[in-house]
C-alpha cells in the first residue's frame, strides 16, 4: 500500500508511530488526519537509504515528542513493535495506545502499559473517539503545535545577497596521520580569512568540520551548511614539500569555478593560503574594500616555524584531556617564545588554562596564569570571540556576578548593542535561562547567537554548551552531527542514549585512553541497564576521578546522596549552575534527573545562586519582555 506522504525531518516536535505493517489500511489513514490536524509524524518511511532499521528508528524513537502505539492483534505479535514499545519505555518517552481494535494484550505488554493512557476505539462512536484522541493528544503535546521561531540560520531577509561558501576540512592523503593538524589548519584560517570579507558569508567552522569524513555530495552538504558553493581539497606532505589541491564548486550545478595543485615548500603556506583566498573571492566575484587589498587573510605572525607550534598546539588543544592541553600550552608557550607578537599563542593558552582547572589542575596556579596570558592577548591587540569581562569571569570564579546581575546586563546589551560583545548578550541570556531550567529557551537564544557570527568560536565553550543543550532537548541527530570529527567529546554516551551501541562501540577507539573508562559506563547503563553499569564502574571506584564524572556515575547509578556530595564539591571548586545543570541535562534520563531536582540538597544549591520560583517566574518576565526584540518565547520545558 503506497504511503501517505514523506516521514517528518525537521527540529520540531513530532509524533512517533508504532505499527504493525500488516495493518496499514487501518494506520494509514490515521496518520493523514494527525498530519492535517497540524502535528509531524514520524513512521517508518522515513528510514534512509544506507541507515540500518535498529539505528534509524531507534533515534527517531528517542527523539520524539510522543510514542503513538496502534494497537491490534497483529502489532503486539510482531516482533518489530515489541522492541520499539520497549525502548520508548526504557528512554522514558510519553506513550499513548489508541487500540484500532479489540485486542487481548500479553502479560508483559500488559504489565508494562498498565500506568500508560489509553483509548479503545470500539468503545465509542467515531466522533467521540476522535474527540478523545484529540483531547489526549492536546494533554500529552501542550503546545505542540506552537511556530518556534526559526533561529538557527539566518533568514534569507538577513542573508540579503552576500555570496556564500563553506570550506571543508582538507583531506590528509599523506601516510603519516600526524599531519592532520596541517589540513585542519589551512581549513581553519581559510575560514577565518573569508569570513571578515564584506559580502561574503561563510559557513562557520564547526558547521563545516561536523561533515569531516562524510561522504555527501555537494547538494546535501549545501543544503545542510545553506551555503551556495563548497570548497574543498587534499593535502599530501613529504618532508619540507606539500602538495595541496582545492576545488571550488557550485552547489545548484556541481560545476567547478576555480580548481588548482600547488607544489610548494611548507616554508610557502603564508602565500599559498592568501592565494587560494584571493581566488575564491575572486571567482565568487566579490568586490574587495580597500583596507582588504592588501590581504585577505590575517596569519597574526611571519614566522613560520612559531605558525607551525601554533598549529600543532591547535590540534593538541582539541582533544581537550589534560594530557593534551599540557602538551597544547607547550607549544604555544614555544609559538610565543618565536614572535611574542603572536597575539593569537595567548588566547589559546589563556583557553587551555582554563580548561585546566576542570581537569585538577591547582585552580590558583591556572587562574594566574590564564589572567597573564589574557593581559599579553589583549595588549598584542588580540579581537576575542567573547568579551574580556566574560573570558576573565569564567576564569576567575570570585569575580564572578550573581544571575540577577548577569541578566541585566544581557537584556542592556541586547537592548543596546555593543560592537565590542558580538552579539555574545545572547549567549549570555540564553546561560542564565540554563541555570533556571529553560533549556529550549536558551537553545534558541544560542542558535539565534550562531546565527549572526562567522568568528571562531572554538576556542570557547559556546560550541560544546550548545552541544549540551541539543543533547537535553531531545535533538541527538544534531548534536550527533556536532560532535563528529570535531574536537568535542561524547560521541559515544550520544550512541548510546539514541540506541546505535554499534557506533557507540566503534567510536570509543577514536577518545584518548583516559575517558574510557566512564564512556564504557555509559554505554553500558544505557544498552545493559544499572547493575551492568555498576559492575563496570567497581574496579574504578578507588581511581580518583574529577568530582564531575563521579557525580555523573552516582547519580546514574540512583545514589542520590552520593552524588550530590561530589556536585557540592564541584561547586565549592567553582562550578556554576549553567554549567552543573547543563552536563546534568545532556547526561541524566528524565526520571533521575526530576527526582534530583526535587532533592532539596540540590535545590539547596540553586538557592545559593539566587535560583528558586520567584526568580524563574521574573525571569521568564524579562523573556516576554524581550519578545519584540528577539521574537523568542520562553516557555516551561514541559510546553514544547
Amino acid at each position: 500500500m503506497e504511503r501517505p506522504f514523506a516521514a517528518y525531518k525537521g527540529d520540531a516536535p513530532y509524533i512517533f508511530v508504532c505499527y504493525a505493517h500488516d495493518d496499514a489500511a487501518l494506520v494509514y489513514p490515521e496518520l493523514v488526519r494527525l498530519k492535517d490536524a497540524g502535528f509531524n509524524v514520524w513512521y517508518d518511511e522515513g528510514i534512509a537509504p544506507g541507515h540500518t532499521w535498529r539505528d534509524e528508528v531507534a533515534l527517531a524513537l528517542t527523539q520524539c515528542s510522543l510514542f503513538l502505539y496502534f494497537v491490534t492483534p497483529r502489532s503486539v505479535a510482531s516482533s518489530n513493535c515489541q522492541k520499539e514499545v520497549n525502548f520508548c519505555l526504557s528512554r522514558e518517552r510519553r506513550l499513548l495506545a489508541v487500540h484500532l481494535e479489540r485486542t487481548t494484550l500479553p502479560a508483559g505488554l500488559e504489565l508494562s502499559l498498565s500506568d500508560r493512557q489509553a483509548i479503545v476505539r470500539a468503545n465509542h462512536p467515531e466522533a467521540v473517539y476522535r474527540e478523545k484522541l484529540n483531547g489526549a493528544l492536546a494533554l500529552l503535546l501542550p503546545d505542540v503545535q506552537y511556530a518556534r521561531p526559526v533561529t538557527s540560520a539566518p533568514t534569507q531577509a538577513a542573508r540579503g545577497t552576500a555570496k556564500s561558501v563553506a570550506i571543508l576540512p582538507l583531506a590528509n592523503r599523506s601516510n603519516d596521520s600526524d599531519n592532520e593538524y596541517l589540513c585542519d589548519g589551512i581549513a581553519e584560517e581559510l575560514i577565518g580569512g573569508l569570513a571578515s570579507v564584506d559580502g561574503l558569508r561563510v559557513a562557520s567552522l564547526i558547521s563545516s568540520f561536523a561533515l569531516k569524513g562524510q561522504q555527501l555530495d555537494l547538494a546535501a552538504m549545501g543544503e545542510r551548511l545553506r551555503v551556495d558553493h563548497i570548497l574543498s581539497g587534499s593535502v599530501q606532505r613529504s618532508g619540507n614539500r606539500v602538495r595541496i589541491t582545492f576545488l571550488l564548486s557550485r552547489v545548484a550545478d556541481g560545476l567547478s569555478l576555480w580548481s588548482n595543485r600547488y607544489d610548494r615548500e611548507t616554508t610557502d603556506l603564508f602565500e599559498l593560503q592568501e592565494d587560494v583566498a584571493r581566488q575564491v573571492v575572486g571567482a565568487l566575484k566579490v568586490q574587495l574594500t580597500p583596507g582588504e587589498t592588501t590581504a585577505v587573510l590575517d596569519i597574526g605572525t611571519e614566522n613560520r616555524q612559531a605558525y607551525d607550534e601554533f598549529l600543532l598546539g591547535l590540534h593538541a588543544a582539541r582533544i581537550g584531556v589534560r594530557h593534551a592541553l599540557e602538551r597544547a600550552v607547550a607549544h604555544f608557550e614555544r609559538a610565543a617564545a618565536l614572535d611574542p607578537g603572536y597575539a593569537r599563542v595567548y588566547w589559546w593558552q589563556y583557553f587551555c588554562y582554563w580548561r585546566l582547572i576542570g581537569t585538577g589542575r591547582p585552580r590558583q596556579e591556572m587562574e594566574r596564569l590564564g589572567e597573564a596570558a589574557l593581559d599579553r592577548a589583549r595588549a598584542a591587540g588580540y579581537v576575542p570571540p567573547v568579551p574580556w569581562i566574560k573570558a576573565r569571569r569564567d576564569l576567575i570564579a570570585a569575580i564572578r556576578p550573581d544571575q540577577r546581575t548577569l541578566v541585566r546586563e544581557a537584556v542592556d546589551k541586547i537592548r543596546h548593542t555593543d560592537p565590542e560583545w558580538r552579539h555574545f548578550e545572547y549567549v549570555q541570556f540564553g546561560e542564565c535561562l540554563i541555570a533556571a531550567g529553560f533549556n529550549h529557551g536558551a537553545c534558541d537564544y544560542y542558535e539565534r547567537y550562531l546565527a549572526q557570527v562567522n568568528h571562531d568560536l572554538s576556542a570557547t565553550w559556546i560550541e560544546a554548551r550548545y552541544r549540551s543543550l541539543l543533547m537535553q532537548i531531545g535533538r541527538f541527530d544534531k548534536a550527533i552531527d556536532l560532535m563528529i570529527q570535531t574536537g568535542m567529546s561524547g560521541l559515544p554516551e550520544a550512541y548510546a542514549r539514541t540506541g546505535q551501541y554499534d557506533k557507540a562501540e566503534r567510536s570509543l577507539p577514536k577518545l584518548p585512553p583516559d575517558t574510557f573508562p566512564y564512556e564504557r559506563f555509559y554505554i553500558e547503563y544505557w544498552r545493559n541497564g544499572r547493575d551492568a553499569a555498576r559492575a563496570h564502574f567497581e574496579p574504578y571506584e578507588s581511581v580518583e576521578f574529577e568530582p564531575l564524572v563521579l557525580y555523573w556515575v552516582y547519580f546514574l547509578l540512583g545514589d542520590l546522596e552520593r552524588g550530590l556530595d561530589y556536585l557540592e564539591e564541584d561547586v565549592r571548586r567553582g562550578a556554576h549552575p549553567a554549567v552543573f545543570r547543563s552536563n546534568l541535562g545532556d547526561t541524566l534520563p528524565t526520571s533521575t534527573l526530576r527526582n534530583l531536582e526535587r532533592h532539596p540538597r540540590y535545590q539547596a544549591i540553586l538557592r545559593g545562586f539566587g535560583i528558586d520560583d520567584a526568580w524563574c517566574s521574573e525571569l521568564r518576565r524579562i523573556a516576554d519582555d524581550l519578545l519584540p526584540l528577539t521574537g523568542i518565547r520562553v516557555r516551561d520545558d514541559d510546553d514544547y
